[in-house]
């Protein structure tokens, strides 16, 4: 009698701490799966936030674009990207875990903006224009796009700086989330309207960068040089008197431009090399990179231009005039294009990295410009200046205007009329081809804290 009651105080405590070794495993696998769901969900609404941040952003520069577009092909590309790109971002909204009414607004608007921009890509493919009260349709629809990009923008650098990720707002408590909605959103919306809008239901690094990148067919020539050879050509090129020792680096081969490469460590900065590439065949720079860090700025940007023009004439390169610009800690990146009897050559281009310190040159690289340079004969355009500048939509006011050769999506080259000019506070360039006056392409000048920006 005494054995099984002391069998019994011992299995009972037994089976209560086995199960509460279970319960805790249960519990804490429980948690795991819980812990790998918020964050998978957090996650989720992070990435539907910037993808609607971007398409939003998207669809209100492209609605700038077809205000200054005059051309029905361009409107139809553009009406096409801009009904898909808001739809995406009606997608994107949907994701995000807010149930407030005033976002139901703002979703209204960016399936209007859809449908109408869909409708009106079906009447241009139809072979019909766009008429005066769809111009003001539109214009109405790109400054609420405007609005709401800013706000985006806005609630993307500050409020989420401060509130990282929006599981920790879900994670605080219901009320509480619910007063930061309204406090992060409601204000951000509500001013969003309904446009009325009566309709049947249903971008650097600089211009032409992407274009720029397609050499995909072309072979560079030149004679063959030996790895000697072009050890002394990256010496001569970055100079003997800051060089402290060369050594045989990462060579490239990619079937269109071969190089030999090279690292070289300076006299001044001893631990941090700079990358040198030669082309194998005609022994061309092709790539310098090298690494500084900038603790102070003495130099600036016009300065900066100034040395990077002394620098392409001192090493053969004539006639580079600078195109673009941008900084960042410290250094100066400038991207040059040829220019002949007042023609610039986008094709051709090369860009230069100064330091706003010592106002050395860190970067620099030849590969668009020994790819695309070539005497180039020209005929005389089919259309004067002021023909293709009548071409241009008349809301653009035109600043300036010249003859350029830009790149297309195919590798090949077009000669057209350059318009630079201003919609508003805001800045574009229109292309309108010289021969048969079609319009070519269309940039818009951003500016930014660090240069400018085209796309």
């Amino acid at each position: 009698m005494k054995g099984a009651e002391i069998m019994r105080r011992w299995i009972l405590p037994a089976v209560l701490t086995t199960a509460l070794i279970f319960t805790g495993i249960w519990g804490y696998n429980q948690y795991r799966l819980n812990e790998q769901y918020r964050i998978h969900m957090d996650n989720l609404y992070q990435k539907s936030f910037y993808e609607l941040v971007g398409n939003v952003g998207s669809v209100e520069t492209r609605l700038a674009k077809l205000m200054v577009s005059g051309d029905r092909s361009q409107h139809m590309m553009l009406l096409s990207e801009i009904s898909r790109q808001a739809h995406a971002a009606q997608m994107d909204l949907g994701q995000l875990p807010i149930s407030h009414a005033a976002l139901d607004k703002t979703s209204k608007f960016l399936n209007q903006l859809s449908d109408y921009a869909y409708y009106l890509s079906k009447q241009v493919s139809d072979g019909k224009t766009i008429s005066i009260e769809e111009i003001e349709n539109l214009q109405k629809l790109h400054e609420n796009a405007a609005r709401l990009n800013s706000d985006l923008t806005r609630l993307s650098t500050e409020v989420l700086k401060e509130q990282p990720g929006w599981g920790k707002l879900m994670r605080k408590a219901g009320s509480d989330f619910y007063e930061i909605s309204d406090d992060l959103y409601t204000k951000q919306f509500v001013n969003l309207q309904k446009t009325g809008i009566d309709y049947p239901s249903l971008i650097y690094d600089g211009p032409f960068s992407e274009a720029l990148n397609q050499k995909a067919g072309r072979e560079f020539k030149g004679a063959p040089v030996t790895e000697q050879q072009a050890a002394e050509i990256a010496l001569d090129f970055f100079g003997n008197d800051r060089t402290a020792r060369i050594e045989r680096s990462a060579d490239s081969t990619n079937g269109i431009l071969d190089t030999w490469g090279f690292q070289i460590w300076t006299r001044e900065e001893p631990d941090n090399p700079f990358y040198i590439s030669v082309s194998r065949k005609g022994g061309k720079v092709v790539n310098l990179i090298g690494q500084h860090q900038v603790e102070k700025e003495t130099l600036s940007v016009k300065e900066a231009m100034r040395k990077a023009e002394e620098f392409l004439a001192a090493k053969g390169f004539k006639g580079m005039i600078p195109t673009y610009q941008q900084s960042f800690q410290g250094m100066s990146t400038i991207n040059f294009a040829y220019a002949h009897d007042d023609i610039i050559f986008y094709p051709d281009l090369i860009k230069v990295k100064i330091a706003l310190d010592d106002g050395r040159v860190y970067g620099f690289e030849s590969r668009n410009y020994l790819l695309a340079h070539k005497e180039r004969k020209l005929e005389e355009p089919a259309l004067t200046m002021e023909e293709a500048q009548k071409l241009v939509n008349p809301s653009l006011k035109i600043t300036s205007s010249r003859l350029a050769v830009i790149p297309t999506d195919g590798g090949q080259e077009r000669l057209c009329y350059e318009f630079k000019g201003n919609l508003g506070e805001k800045r574009f360039i229109v292309y309108i081809d010289a021969n048969s006056g079609e319009e070519a392409d269309i940039l818009q000048i951003i500016e930014t804290e660090n240069g400018s920006l085209t796309i």
